[in-house]
């Protein structure tokens, strides 16, 4: 039953870190492996425990500022910016008026609704062709065509 339970928690720090890139799961997620081999050893589950609270707090403290500095250094870009994607040089139709980011709008690329809004600051009426220069997230900014 140990076993099920640390494969859980190891399974579960996997998505975990995979949707938040904070580089705790990851850790957590580590030391649940050295715990599910201490279940496969038959080691007590009081002595599992104890034995991933402490090497999670142990590798948190030890390795995780050295990788978070790793991955500032290698990030190619800033993720929480709006960036060039798949989306980016795609056209499509204004369903609903398109304005700044206080005034966003809709869009319709490829059979799908998105929210979208311009840099500019103009308004894109409805019907009008416009263009996605980048995306953050499901918000397009885009830029009309004449």
């Amino acid at each position: 039953m140990a076993m099920v339970f640390w494969a859980v928690i190891i399974v579960v720090c996997l998505f975990a870190e995979l949707h938040t890139n904070a580089l705790v799961a990851a850790f957590v997620g580590a030391s649940a492996v050295v715990a599910f081999a201490l279940a496969l050893l038959g080691v007590p589950f009081v002595v599992q425990a104890i034995v991933w609270l402490v090497v999670s707090g142990v590798l948190l403290a030890a390795l995780r500022p050295f990788a978070l500095r790793y991955v500032r250094r290698h990030r190619r870009q800033d993720l929480t910016l709006p960036a060039r994607g798949p989306m980016t040089d795609q056209t499509g139709l204004v369903e609903r008026a398109v304005g700044d980011e206080g005034h966003p709008g809709r869009v319709t690329i490829k059979g799908e609704s998105w929210r979208a809004v311009t840099e500019s600051g103009e308004t894109i009426p409805d019907g009008a062709r416009v263009v996605v220069r980048r995306a953050h997230g499901t918000t397009l900014w885009v830029e009309r065509l004449n």
